[in-house]
């Protein structure tokens, strides 16, 4: 039963403290399940990281459950997901009621604007991170760089772009 509770109060902790969306969490997610807890080492974070990108959804409560479910099975699953989304879930309830009645004083305005730019130096904090275990060879780079460059300017959708790395990681990395 303590495994279940340290999980629970792990992916809590990420849920409550996490801000800025999914892809904000992942550096959060990987505190707390590679330096604090050691259920997973740096490269099965990124497998993990990589797994749940492949699928639809928000990323923080896939890597959530995939994480939770390697650790403690099913109920782990069921631990890290409840714990995960309860902060939020909470948290935009009472947000929205207040933000809709307050959205027009500037003292509110002005505390949105000064959010913004702290939400993309947390998405730079995990390219930041994972960036080096990732693309680590000239092949890695380009595999990078073509898929930004495919879904930023041609505007192909993200899964499409990872279904064709998948299929070039099949052909040239096995």
């Amino acid at each position: 039963m303590g495994l279940y509770w340290s999980i629970f109060f792990a992916f809590l902790r990420v849920g409550t403290f996490g801000y800025g969306g999914g892809p904000a969490l992942i550096p959060l997610i990987e505190d707390e399940v590679v330096h604090n807890y050691a259920w997973l080492t740096a490269e099965e974070f990124i497998d993990a990281l990589a797994m749940a990108n492949a699928l639809p959804g928000p990323i923080a409560t896939k890597l959530a459950i995939c994480i939770g479910l390697k650790t403690g099975g099913v109920i782990g699953a069921f631990s890290a997901l409840t714990a995960i989304l309860l902060p939020s879930s909470i948290f935009i309830i009472i947000l929205s009621i207040l933000y809709y009645k307050f959205r027009n004083v500037p003292s509110v305005q002005g505390m949105i604007r000064g959010i913004r730019p702290v939400v993309i130096a947390l998405l730079m904090v995990t390219v930041a991170h994972l960036a080096p275990r990732s693309v680590c060879s000239w092949d890695t780079v380009m595999i990078a760089l073509a898929a930004f460059l495919v879904v930023f300017f041609l505007k192909v959708h993200p899964i499409y772009t990872i279904a064709a790395a998948a299929v070039v990681g099949l052909i040239f990395y096995r």
